[in-house]
C-alpha cells in the first residue's frame, strides 16, 4: 500500500464509493428538475434529518435554495439508464420535469419507480469545500412494500449502486450477518 500527501484534489476520490444514490427532485414555480445525488447521507434519526451534497454549479442548487423544499428517491439498479440520463444532462438546458414522476403532498416532485423517497423541508445549507451539505427535516416517506424486508430495507440486490465516472451497478443477491 503507498501514500501521497494529495496537492489539490484527489485523483480518484471514489475510495468509499460504491454509494445509493437519492434522485434529489425540486420544484420552483412550474419548472420541476432531478438530479442525482450520490454523496448523501442519514444524519439523525430524532428528529430525521437527511443531507445531500450538491455543487453550486448544478442547476438542482439553485432552485434548490429558493424552493427550500426537496425530495430525495432511491431506485432499484432497474432504472440505472433513467437516473444515468438524469445526472448526465443540465436542467438548464433539458427539461427534467418530463421524467416520469409525481407530486408529493408538500408539492416536491418525486421520480417514479423509486423503492423508498423522502419529502423534506430545507433547514440548513453548509458549504464544505466545493460542495454545499442541504440538510432537510423529513416530513413525509413513500415507501414501495414489497420492494422492503420486513424491517423496511431494500431488498438484497435490488439497489441501484454508483461506483463513480458513470460506473453502475447492483449488490450482491445475498445479504448475512456476521
Amino acid at each position: 500500500m503507498r501514500r501521497y500527501a494529495p496537492q489539490g484534489p484527489l485523483p480518484a476520490f471514489y475510495h468509499f464509493y460504491p454509494g445509493v444514490p437519492a434522485v434529489v427532485g425540486v420544484r420552483l414555480g412550474e419548472r420541476v428538475n432531478f438530479c442525482p445525488a450520490v454523496w448523501n447521507t442519514g444524519l439523525s434519526a430524532d428528529p430525521p434529518l437527511f443531507g445531500v451534497a450538491l455543487s453550486p454549479k448544478r442547476y438542482t442548487h439553485g432552485l434548490l435554495l429558493q424552493a427550500r423544499r426537496f425530495a430525495a428517491s432511491f431506485h432499484p439498479h432497474t432504472q440505472m439508464a433513467l437516473v444515468h440520463r438524469l445526472g448526465s444532462l443540465s436542467g438548464r438546458e433539458v427539461d427534467k420535469g418530463q421524467a416520469p414522476h409525481f407530486l408529493g403532498e408538500t408539492g416536491v416532485p418525486i421520480l417514479e419507480g423509486a423503492y423508498a423517497a423522502y419529502e423534506l423541508e430545507l433547514l440548513e445549507v453548509h458549504t464544505f469545500g466545493d460542495h454545499d451539505l442541504f440538510v432537510g427535516r423529513v416530513v413525509g416517506v413513500w415507501e414501495e412494500e414489497a420492494l422492503l424486508d420486513e424491517r423496511g430495507r431494500p431488498k438484497p440486490g435490488l439497489s441501484l449502486l454508483y461506483y463513480g465516472r458513470g460506473l453502475y451497478g447492483r449488490p450482491a443477491e445475498e445479504a448475512f450477518a456476521p
